[in-house]
């Protein structure tokens, strides 16, 4: 499931448990799913700045290289 699928899903269960029309039981079944939905966008936003991380210490070492190739340095 996508970052922006499972946060949608989140927000509309947060919206019907805000309401309050829904039953104990189903208030529960929507915690549960909640926290998955959660878990879930957790581990993608981590996964999204690791590879920032990546991405950006790859740049830094191809700027000094190309620095580097100017005879700046």
């Amino acid at each position: 499931m996508s970052f922006e699928a499972a946060l949608k899903e989140l927000e509309s269960l947060s919206e019907k448990m805000s309401q309050g029309g829904l039953s104990l039981q189903e208030s529960v079944e929507a915690y549960s799913r909640g926290a998955k939905l959660k878990q879930h966008c957790s581990q993608l936003l981590k996964a999204a700045e690791e590879k920032i991380r990546v991405i950006d210490a790859a740049m830094k070492e191809d700027d000094i290289e190309e620095l580097d190739d100017d005879g700046l340095f």
